[in-house]
């Protein structure tokens, strides 16, 4: 097998235009029923920012993607994505920092702060035998009360701007921030094409270079790999601090929303759709690039709001966001020592 193909072919790409068929249909039906009589409110948006929600489901589904190219589930995503945002709102709030480059350094830092904590995952199987799995959802559930605490007072951040453009009207869904829509055409362009930009140098690298010969192989089976003489634990951790820099830049991003409100808008945490963006996607870049603009209209569309914010059908949505791991997971992995591989802490040779 190569990491990235999904071996169901075309009955899973119908499996998952059907179950994001029927999840988009169910949740404008579960809209017009829960407010007949309230038009506006059925006709909330997400944000009414399609390329700033676009880019950052981008980012999510490389965050997976990347490190599940090298045989490593990524579930660390979470703490990734809060490591992030944390170390982000730290940084527009130090007033000794020029206001002009706090933005920038902001979302820097936090794909540093992200990538920094899929390192440690590393070090962790590396040092202690503790499985990435278990260390990225220890770390994701350490990270919650940090987060939680850096978004209880709104900053009032730097606008991502260049000054080309700037609306009169403020965002609905940023109060007390002062931004206006120049961030949807300047840095959230931006932001969008560095994503497109990561997404086709991964794909090209591990399509036709040595690096990404040796990758195919770790995902393929990292036993093999071993005697081949390929460092696999090097390998998985550059792919999983590359995953966890998108992760945590994608928490910074989260910022220029309402921070409160940026951690809780999913059915489950935010930073697990990047699951549900690379396993709709079929594990391959081109796929996470449609699903994540698939997935950024479904955001956006009238409706949709109010249907994620009904607790009587959160069950369902969730279940249709997840459903596709049943038939596409079990084709990404390796096909040789899976899932005794996978679930190894110590990748050498016994021989």
């Amino acid at each position: 097998m190569i990491p990235g193909r999904c071996r169901g072919g075309a009955w899973s790409i119908l499996a998952n235009v059907a179950a994001f068929v029927l999840l988009a249909a169910g949740t404008q039906f579960l809209a017009r029923q829960s407010s007949p009589g309230n038009p506006v409110a059925w006709a909330a948006l997400w944000t009414g920012d399609f390329v700033f929600v676009a880019a950052g489901l981008l980012f999510l589904g490389l965050g997976f993607l990347m490190p599940l190219h090298a045989g490593v589930l990524n579930l660390g995503i979470y703490a990734q994505f809060l490591a992030g945002f944390a170390v982000a709102a730290a940084i527009v709030r130090t007033p000794s920092i020029e206001p002009a480059a706090r933005a920038g350094l902001a979302l820097a830092a936090g794909a540093g702060a992200g990538a920094l904590v899929g390192t440690a995952m590393l070090w962790l199987r590396w040092r202690f035998a503790v499985h990435e799995v278990t260390s990225g959802l220890l770390l994701g559930g350490a990270m919650i009360p940090i987060a939680r605490a850096a978004s209880l007072v709104p900053a009032g951040l730097p606008a991502l701007t260049f000054g080309l453009y700037q609306a009169p009207v403020l965002l609905r869904w940023t109060p007390g921030l002062g931004l206006g829509h120049s961030f949807l055409l300047t840095w959230g362009i931006l932001v969008l094409a560095l994503g497109l930009l990561i997404a086709l140098v991964f794909a090209q690298v591990l399509r036709t270079s040595a690096h990404g010969f040796d990758l195919r192989i770790v995902g393929s089976n990292p036993l093999a790999a071993v005697a081949a003489g390929v460092d696999v634990d090097l390998v998985q951790l550059w792919m999983l601090a590359a995953g966890g820099a998108c992760a945590g830049l994608t928490g910074a991003l989260q910022l220029w929303t309402h921070p409160a409100v940026a951690l809780e808008r999913w059915p489950f945490p935010f930073a697990f759709a990047g699951i549900t963006v690379a396993l709709y996607g079929l594990g391959s870049v081109r796929g996470v690039l449609v699903a994540s603009l698939a997935f950024a209209l479904w955001l956006n569309a009238p409706g949709t709001l109010v249907s994620l914010g009904d607790p009587r059908w959160g069950t369902a949505i969730s279940l249709l966001l997840v459903l596709p791991v049943l038939w596409n997971l079990p084709r990404l992995l390796p096909d040789q020592g899976a899932p005794r591989a996978l679930w190894r802490t110590r990748h050498r040779q016994t021989f």
